[in-house]
């Protein structure tokens, strides 16, 4: 046998050998996953269920499985199972966003002046695998108001004024729409419409995860001079 032949089977074996322990090491990962970047879990659940001793916090996950130099950064609720995705930024700054001429509802990604849909810390593909590893998903939007309505029109008793919002999939939530698209209000201070800053904190929870996270929002009470208003954009959180 030729030195050359031996050289090309010995290569061979040591290929070989090295992935089976590239299979092996990932193998360990989805059993055992450590919620790092180079060991991420597939998501906060499966991470809880291998490490029901884990504290909540900040860990890596990586849905599609894939190399974990796709993984991604979020915040596990360890208890509740909750794999919970940050809007990038999480904050619209108070302002005065749209001009007098609004007329009815405006959409922030559209109308504002350097407005924008929101984004969140994760790509497409990683999310929609994400939405398919859940059963249920729920976000917070807190809108920041001066003289400006959110949801209810204490003066006129009305939800003329209250805002809509676009959910992943394209479905309008309103505050009296069908049942099926309606959000929650968990505290309503804008009804007062007062100079002074206060705040509206709606709440979305649903069976149907692809419906998250929030993409926009449309505001109808927003365009005169001694109006302003801001937003936080809360995790979305999928379990």
């Amino acid at each position: 046998m030729s030195d050359e032949g031996y050289s090309d089977k010995k290569g061979d074996k040591e290929d070989a050998f090295e992935a089976l322990t590239q299979l092996q090491n990932a193998i360990e990962m989805l059993r055992n996953p450590q919620g790092t970047k180079n060991a991420p879990a597939r998501t906060c659940k499966d991470l809880a269920l291998a490490h029901p001793e884990f504290e909540d916090g900040t860990y890596w996950i990586d849905p599609n499985q894939g190399s974990p130099k796709d993984a991604i950064e979020v915040y596990c609720n360890i208890k509740q199972h909750e794999t919970c995705v940050f809007a990038k930024p999480s904050v619209v700054d108070k302002a005065r966003w749209f001009d007098d001429s609004l007329q009815g509802h405006a959409w922030f990604s559209e109308d504002a002046e350097h407005g924008s849909e929101f984004l969140y810390k994760i790509d497409r593909v990683q999310l929609t695998l994400l939405q398919m590893l859940s059963s249920e998903g729920h976000q917070n939007i807190t809108y920041h108001c001066r003289n400006s309505l959110a949801f209810y029109d204490a003066a006129g008793q009305t939800y003329d004024s209250a805002i809509k919002m676009e959910t992943q999939n394209d479905l309008e939530l309103t505050a009296d729409g069908p049942l099926k698209a309606r959000y929650n209000v968990l505290l309503d201070e804008c009804q007062y419409k007062k100079s002074t800053w206060a705040k509206t904190i709606f709440e979305v929870r649903t069976k149907k995860p692809q419906r998250l996270p929030i993409q926009d929002i449309a505001i109808n009470d927003a365009g005169r001079p001694d109006q302003a208003f801001g937003l936080e954009i809360g995790p979305v959180c999928f379990s």
